[in-house]
């Protein structure tokens, strides 16, 4: 059934298409060369076509219709903020100034012209639109390549160039890198000619998606167009008055090949920071214990320059440079911990400190007070006083070891005992608070 109505349309359009070459003569030469002529009589370049608008706020000009198909993924830059598109850009409008009558011209249906750029009047002969992505890196009459509009003799203009779009990107998504969907929009629209002049509207959605050529799509590459958003807005500039500005918005989602990440980055990190832990399982006498904690850091840190080319250098934290600190501080934690081990299994000193630390160590830990000079014990005076023989009633009441040492209960020897004690008590009282903790 879907071959016998297939077969009849073939036969209408080889019918049709064989007209059409049999309505072109030998003389179609002739024809065109004064068609051309006739149309480019009088015709300002510069100066926007007649037509009948779309819009109801102004009658001048014309209304070009905007399509982009794209053909494949060129590059893309996360680093540097670039995306690089293979397109064709295909713009139509109506130039009533190119109409004529297929008879008067040897039935010459369609013709071209030069076109470059509005502002390029050497090799423009026709009107043509201007529209530029606004964040363009490269400008598209440098990346677009020349071609010629086609013009049908009902004035309708098609123009289709391909080439390169070179677009400086704000991207979004890639929080989730290498897991992510990058978003990258451009906007289109007038430089010169506003919305008074030149209107623009989407030609079906705006961009096509086509896989007749063997060559188009992506293939081996590490991004691929997922899905297009068009969204057609207007504009006002302050610098422009009160005039519109049509703006046609292209965002971009691109699928990120990750499996190459995955199983050339994050799987080596990993395995990388879990060997790692294999120092907790190895003797203080194994001579490589340091040097094996040491290389595996190195290795974790050279994975983190690697990733660190692919991601730009922003404020916010990516899912990808947490993953590498985090794998970088398990593997100085091992590391620590064999410096640890090492360093009690073969300290041979008498203290466990240095010399030098342990004579400092009062002086930084000490909390301060009221005490400018020595601290003089109870005993000390009283052993001092006994030692000169001139242990007098004091003026206040008697302490218990006044009374032990007037009574004769004490003798030197156990005043000097009593000295050295109450001596380590306040060595060991660092805030002369009376009070010895147990730490």
């Amino acid at each position: 059934m879907a071959s016998g109505v297939c077969r009849p349309m073939v036969l209408v359009w080889l019918l049709l298409a064989t007209r059409s070459l049999a309505q072109l003569q030998y003389s179609y030469t002739d024809h065109a060369t004064a068609l051309r002529k006739h149309l480019t009589i009088g015709y300002d370049p510069m100066v926007p076509p007649r037509s009948q608008r779309r819009v109801n706020y102004s009658a001048a000009g014309t209304d070009v219709g905007m399509s982009i198909r794209f053909f494949k993924v060129q590059g893309v830059s996360a680093s540097t903020g670039q995306m690089r598109l293979k397109v064709w850009v295909r713009l139509r409008w109506t130039d009533d100034r190119l109409r004529w009558n297929p008879e008067d011209y040897g039935n010459i249906s369609e013709t071209n012209f030069y076109g470059g750029d509005i502002t390029d009047r050497e090799n423009t002969e026709i009107w043509v639109p201007d529209i530029q992505p606004y964040n363009s890196n490269v400008g598209i009459q440098v990346s677009l390549d020349r071609t010629a509009p086609t013009v049908y003799s009902t004035g309708v203009v098609f123009w289709s160039r391909p080439g390169l779009i070179d677009i400086l990107c704000k991207f979004s998504g890639l929080v989730a890198f290498p897991f992510d969907n990058l978003k990258c929009a451009m906007e289109w629209g007038g430089w010169s000619f506003s919305s008074v002049t030149q209107g623009i509207y989407l030609e079906g959605d705006g961009y096509v998606f086509l896989s007749s050529e063997d060559t188009a799509g992506a293939s081996y590459q590490e991004y691929s167009i997922k899905k297009v958003e068009v969204d057609l807005k207007t504009t006002f500039y302050e610098a422009a008055g009160t005039d519109a500005w049509t703006v046609v918005k292209y965002t971009v989602e691109l699928n990120r090949a990750a499996f190459y990440y995955g199983t050339l980055i994050l799987f080596p990190t990993i395995l990388v920071t879990v060997l790692s832990f294999g120092v907790f399982f190895m003797s203080h006498e194994v001579g490589e214990r340091l040097s094996f904690g040491i290389t595996l850091l190195l290795v974790v840190e050279v994975m983190r320059s690697t990733v660190s080319t692919f991601v730009p250098i922003c404020g916010e934290l990516l899912w990808i440079d947490l993953f590498m600190l985090v794998n970088s501080v398990f593997c100085c934690l091992s590391l620590l911990e064999t410096m640890t081990v090492l360093f009690f299994a073969f300290h041979t000193d008498e203290h466990l400190l240095p010399t030098w630390l342990a004579w400092l160590a009062p002086w930084i830990f000490w909390r301060g007070g009221r005490r400018t000079g020595p601290v003089e014990s109870q005993a000390g005076s009283i052993f001092r006083r006994f030692s000169k023989g001139i242990l007098k009633e004091p003026k206040t009441p008697m302490s218990k070891i006044e009374e032990n040492l007037k009574e004769g209960k004490l003798t030197e020897s156990d005043t000097a005992k009593l000295i050295f004690f109450e001596n380590l008590f306040y060595m060991l009282d660092s805030d002369s608070n009376g009070l010895i903790t147990v730490e």
